[in-house]
C-alpha cells in the first residue's frame, strides 16, 4: 500500500519543527498535495510549506533561479532558524544541482539550509521520515554532561492524529517519575534539536526514527530504548517500565496503582456496553510504528476481535512484529483493493482507520473509528488523548458511542 512517497515523510518530519520551512521542488502538483494535507489537518495556523514554482519548461531550462528566488522570498517571509529543499522526481531526473544551488545560498541566507533528496520512485514515506530524523543530527551540538532525568521523544509527528493531546499525557506520566522530556522529534524547535544530545536516553515510539536513534548513540553515545506506543492500561505501563529501566530509575507503582484504579471506577460505568461489544470483530488500517499497539489494546483489554491488521507503512521493526497474536490476519502495505476485499469478506463490524477508509466503512455500513493519519474530514483540537492512561477511557467512549450511535437499516 506504498500510498505515500519519500516526499511525505519528510515534509511530516519537518513540519513539526516548528522554525523551518520546507520548499517543495517540483511540479505544482507536488507541492498542492503536501499543502492541502496540512490545510485540512487540525494545525491551520502553522502551515510553513512552499512551492519552488517549477514549472513543465524548468524540465528543459532548469529551474536554479526560481528556487533561489524562492529561499530568499522563504527566509523574508518567516525568517525560520531552518529552510529544507525537498527536491522531487523531476529536477532529480534532471539532474538539477539542487546541493550546488544551497551551497551559494547559505553565503547570502543567515539561516541552516539543508537539500533531501525525496523523488517519488526513490521510495516509499516511512524511508522519507527516517532520512530526515538521521540528516537533522549532523546539526546536533554534542553535550560532555547529559542530565540522567532527561529523555528525547524519537517517532512524535505533529500532524497526528491526538498528536498534541497524546503529548500531553506522555508528559503528565513521566513527570510522575520525575522524568521530562528534552526534545521531541520532531515537535519541537530547530533550537531544541539542536541540543537533543542534553538528553541521556532516546526513546522511540514504536519504532519510527529509528535510525536517528542509531546515528545519534554512535556520534553522542546517547543511548535508546523502543517502546510501544502506549494505547491502553498494559501499553502504558510497559512504555514507563522501558523509560524508566533505560534510566537505571525504579518504576513509581503508587502512581500506577492511583491510574489503574481511576480507570477501573470510570470503565465500570459502562460495564454492560463493553459487555456487548465484546468479541466485536475490528480491522485495524494504520502505519507500524501506532497500528500494532493499538490493536494489542483492543484485543487484549477491550476484548475486540482484531480480525485484519493492515499496515499501510511499516518501518524497521515492522517484520519483526509479525508473529504477534493478537490479531487474526497481518498485511503489510498491501494493495488497497486486495486489503480492501478481505476487510469485507471478514464479516468486520468495525474500522480504526484514517480518511482513506471512510468509503470502505460506508460500503460495509460499520463505523469508522479516525485513529490514524491522515484525517481530513475531521479535526482535533480538545485535551482528550488516545495514549496513556487518560487514553483508555477516551478509547473507549468513543467505540462505545461509534456503536451505539450507528444506524443500520433493519430490512
Amino acid at each position: 500500500m506504498k500510498l505515500w512517497c519519500k516526499l511525505l515523510g519528510a515534509a511530516r518530519a519537518l513540519s513539526g519543527i516548528s522554525d523551518s520551512v520546507s520548499i517543495v521542488h517540483s511540479r505544482p502538483g507536488c507541492h498542492n498535495g503536501m499543502f492541502y494535507l496540512r490545510t485540512l489537518g487540525s494545525n491551520q495556523n502553522d502551515i510553513r510549506i512552499v512551492g519552488s514554482g517549477f514549472q513543465a519548461h524548468d524540465a528543459i531550462y532548469g529551474g536554479e533561479e526560481k528556487l533561489a528566488n524562492v529561499i530568499r522570498l522563504s527566509y523574508e517571509n518567516f525568517k525560520p532558524s531552518l529552510i529544507a529543499v525537498l527536491n522531487c522526481s523531476a529536477p532529480v531526473l534532471m539532474g538539477a544541482d539542487i546541493e550546488g544551488i544551497v551551497y551559494e545560498m547559505k553565503e547570502e541566507i543567515p539561516a541552516e539550509i539543508i537539500a533531501l533528496s525525496t523523488g517519488g520512485y526513490e521510495g516509499p514515506a516511512w524511508m522519507g521520515y527516517e532520512e530526515t530524523l538521521a540528516e537533522l543530527t549532523r546539526f546536533m551540538v554534542s553535550c560532555e554532561d547529559p542530565s540522567d532525568s532527561k529523555i528525547n521523544l524519537i517517532g512524535c509527528k505533529q500532524d497526528d492524529v491526538k498528536a498534541d493531546s497524546d503529548l500531553l499525557e506522555i508528559k503528565r506520566m513521566l513527570n510522575s517519575h520525575e522524568i521530562s522530556i528534552n526534545t521531541v522529534l520532531t515537535n519541537s524547535s530547530f533550537e531544541k534539536i539542536t541540543n537533543a544530545p542534553k538528553a541521556s536516553l532516546n526513546v522511540v515510539l514504536g519504532g519510527d526514527g529509528l535510525e536517528c536513534a542509531k546515528v545519534m548513540q554512535e556520534k553522542f553515545g546517547t543511548p535508546y530504548v523502543i517502546t510501544s506506543y502506549p494505547y491502553g492500561l498494559d501499553n502504558s505501563i510497559n512504555f514507563l517500565k522501558r523509560v524508566t529501566t533505560g534510566l537505571n530509575k525504579e518504576v513509581n507503582k503508587e502512581f500506577i496503582a492511583s491510574e489503574k484504579e481511576w480507570i477501573k471506577k470510570r470503565i465500570e460505568k459502562v460495564y454492560f456496553f463493553l459487555h456487548g461489544i465484546c468479541g466485536m470483530s475490528v480491522a485495524v488500517i494504520g502505519d507500524s510504528s501506532h497500528a500494532f499497539d493499538l490493536s494489542r489494546f483492543l484485543s487484549d483489554e477491550l476484548c475486540l476481535d482484531v480480525k485484519v491488521l493492515a499496515i499501510t507503512s511499516r518501518n524497521h521493526v515492522s517484520q519483526s512484529r509479525a508473529d504477534d497474536d493478537y490479531f487474526e490476519m497481518l498485511l503489510i502495505e498491501p494493495d488497497r483493493f486486495r486489503m480492501n476485499e478481505i476487510v469485507k469478506s471478514k464479516g468486520i463490524e468495525m474500522i480504526f482507520g484514517s480518511s482513506l477508509e471512510k468509503k470502505l466503512a460506508y460500503e460495509l455500513n460499520v463505523p469508522l473509528i479516525r485513529t490514524f493519519y491522515p484525517v481530513f474530514d475531521g479535526v482535533s483540537i480538545s485535551d482528550s488523548p488516545y495514549a496513556g492512561f487518560k487514553g483508555v477511557i477516551n478509547l473507549a467512549e468513543t467505540i462505545i458511542n461509534s456503536v451505539i450511535n450507528n444506524y443500520t437499516e433493519v430490512e
